[in-house]
């Protein structure tokens, strides 16, 4: 037996839009923020990346008593690759198109490994920073730079 009057199934439109507004409201007050936690995601995984990259390219030049380099795929901010001697292929990465990689020396054209774990590098030691590719207050660059036995270490911030 229904009740008396009205049946009540569902929303009226004026509490529908009321919810929207405030749903919409409360989007426009987190977007920006949530922009700059993927920016900063970004910047961290391609540090990640990268830094795995040259671990990864050092412990195969020792294990295989050979010369292994990490290049960049066409350029260090589209992606990177770590190749034998022979040029053989044996991995790659992406990067994200959020991220820029800049290079010091600005001439590098890949990072070799010796047989010991030591960057073969004639010149300084490289280094690499990553940036978002539109500035944003909050996010941090990362740098990326070798030791002098060939270990890469991560920082926060520019390259100095």
């Amino acid at each position: 037996m229904p009740l008396s009057g009205r049946n009540s199934s569902g929303f009226t439109l004026v509490e529908m839009l009321i919810t929207l507004s405030v749903i919409g409201f409360l989007l426009a007050i987190a977007a920006p923020s949530f922009r700059q936690m993927m920016l900063s995601h970004g910047i961290r995984t391609a540090s990640f990346d990268l830094f795995s990259a040259l671990e990864y390219a050092r412990s195969e030049a020792i294990k295989r008593n050979a010369l292994v380099s990490v290049k960049p795929d066409t350029a260090w901010s589209t992606g990177w690759k770590v190749v034998d001697s022979s040029n053989n292929l044996l991995r790659s990465w992406t990067a994200a198109s959020t991220v820029t990689v800049a290079t010091t020396p600005s001439t590098i054209a890949a990072i070799t490994f010796g047989k010991d774990g030591h960057v073969t590098t004639p010149t300084s030691v490289p280094k690499l920073q990553l940036d978002p590719t539109t500035a944003m207050n909050g996010v941090d660059s990362r740098c990326i730079s070798l030791d002098l036995i060939g270990r890469p270490k991560t920082q926060m911030g520019a390259c100095s």
